[in-house]
Parts: structure tokens; C-alpha cells; sequence
């Protein structure tokens, strides 16, 4: 007779909050109820929170085992945080964070406990805010050559009387290229930033989204503040012409402004 392998359950943590809280699974919006959020975690898993103190750490059980990160997986853990935001300030954790038991989740808590006070005071009433800025243009290689005449000078000479250009010119070219292109990106990006940091709290930029993004900005963003602005968003974009496309989502919770290192 085969001998069954007892699976072992963990604690799977989406997010430290600051009191137990609850989520109606039907709507998605936050309700008081002694930290049961209904069957929204990783496979339908009932979602709750285990309290030790001022915090709190939402859960769910899993398998305790490494967790693929397929896409109905990152699904969930996303909607676990957009239910949390309706209530208040969350620590949203990375994706996979399995805990043994519930004893090792307060452990967590207990061990960390300041620094998660103090980054939850940091983001209450504040949420994320995202801007990605990109060139919309068929070739971008060649719209920097028609746009920037040292580029397409240095091209012409290259290639210009039927000559072919040894690999090293190609190299340089090359070189140059990706000088006028950084250059290009951080003075547009100091531009949009002046007209957005009156408006958030903080800013961060992250690094371009593949060779046809300009910026990829994250902004904190006071929760009463975010129609102002999106009214940002478009007075920088009115400084753009059409070889250019804005977009802007949110709110989010606060993924770049929380560094949470955990001590176990």
C-alpha cells in the first residue's frame, strides 16, 4: 500500500497593516471584520490576518514549498493589496514570502516591529502613482537621425559616396547613438519631474522600459491628492508633441517607497 506524504502548510504573507481589517471578496472593498478577508489569496486560499500588537500580518495557508510565480498567482497577491488599500496603510510584501507556522509570523513582527511602524506612519494616506513615458515612433534610430543633426551628420560621413563603414565606425555610431539617446532621457526627464514634484511627496525614477522608454517614474502621492495630479500628467504632456505617449496608472500601494528586509 502506497504511504501518503503529509503536505506541510505555511503561511503565505501578502502585506503588514497596522490593525486587522476585512474585504468583502464580492466588491473588492474593505469591511471591519476581525481580519477575514473571504477566499481571495493564492488558489481561492481564505485570506486573514495574525495579529501581534499595534501590527499585523495578512495571510493565507499554502503548501509550504516554493511557489511559482505563474500568472493566476501574481494575480491574487495583487488583489489581496488592492482589497488592503481600501482600508488604509499596507507594507505590501514581494511575491513568494512563506512563513512555518503562525508562531513565525509574530516572530516576524516582533522582530521587525519599528521599522514596520515606522514605514507604515510614512505611507499613511499616501498611495503610488506610476508614469511611463515612451517614444511612439515606427524607428527610433531613425527619428533620432532626423531629429538630431550631429547624429545624422556623423551617419552621412560614415556611409555617404557609397563608402562602407569599417566595424569600428559602426561601433561608434553606435556609441554615439546611445549617448544622444541617455542624454535625451535625462533632460526630459528633469523636465517632467519639475512640473510633478510640487504635487508628490516623493519621486522616484526608475530605470527606462526597453529602448523606446524615456522615463519610468514612481510617485508617492497624497490619497487626496491624485486629481491634482493627474492635472500634473497632462500640463507635462502639453510640453510633448505627438512623437511621444504618456501613461499613467494608479493608485497603487506604496511598492517603491517600502523597504521591508525582513529579520527572522
Amino acid at each position: 500500500m502506497a504511504q501518503q506524504v503529509e503536505t506541510k502548510v505555511g503561511k503565505y504573507l501578502y502585506a503588514i497593516v497596522a490593525h486587522p481589517q476585512g474585504c468583502d471578496p464580492g466588491t473588492g472593498t474593505a469591511r471591519a471584520v476581525a481580519g477575514r478577508y473571504g477566499p481571495i489569496g493564492i488558489d481561492g486560499g481564505e485570506v486573514y490576518s495574525i495579529p501581534d500588537g499595534q501590527l499585523a500580518a495578512v495571510v493565507s495557508d499554502v503548501p509550504n514549498a516554493r511557489l511559482r510565480p505563474e500568472r493566476r498567482h501574481l494575480a491574487a497577491h495583487h488583489a489581496v493589496h488592492k482589497c488592503l488599500m481600501q482600508e488604509g496603510a499596507l507594507l505590501p510584501m514581494s511575491f513568494g514570502v512563506i512563513a512555518d507556522s503562525a508562531q513565525a509570523i509574530r516572530r516576524i513582527l516582533t522582530l521587525n516591529r519599528d521599522a514596520f511602524i515606522e514605514q507604515l506612519r510614512r505611507v499613511e494616506n499616501r498611495v503610488e502613482m506610476s508614469l511611463v513615458v515612451k517614444y511612439d515612433v515606427p524607428n527610433i534610430f531613425e527619428y533620432f537621425i532626423r531629429t538630431h543633426p550631429e547624429l545624422k551628420a556623423y551617419r552621412d560621413q560614415l556611409f555617404g559616396g557609397g563608402r562602407q563603414p569599417s566595424e569600428d565606425d559602426k561601433i561608434e555610431l553606435g556609441r554615439l547613438f546611445d549617448r544622444t539617446i541617455r542624454d535625451e532621457r535625462v533632460e526630459l526627464t528633469q523636465a517632467v519631474v519639475e512640473t510633478l514634484v510640487p504635487l508628490c511627496i516623493e519621486i522616484k525614477e526608475n530605470p527606462p522600459r526597453g529602448e523606446s522608454g524615456v522615463m519610468n517614474l514612481a510617485c508617492l502621492v497624497a490619497t487626496d491628492g491624485q486629481k491634482a495630479f493627474e492635472q500634473g500628467i497632462f500640463q507635462a504632456a502639453a510640453g510633448f508633441d505627438d512623437n511621444f505617449s504618456f501613461d499613467y496608472s494608479g493608485p497603487w500601494p506604496p511598492y517603491n517607497f517600502v523597504e521591508v528586509h525582513l529579520q527572522t
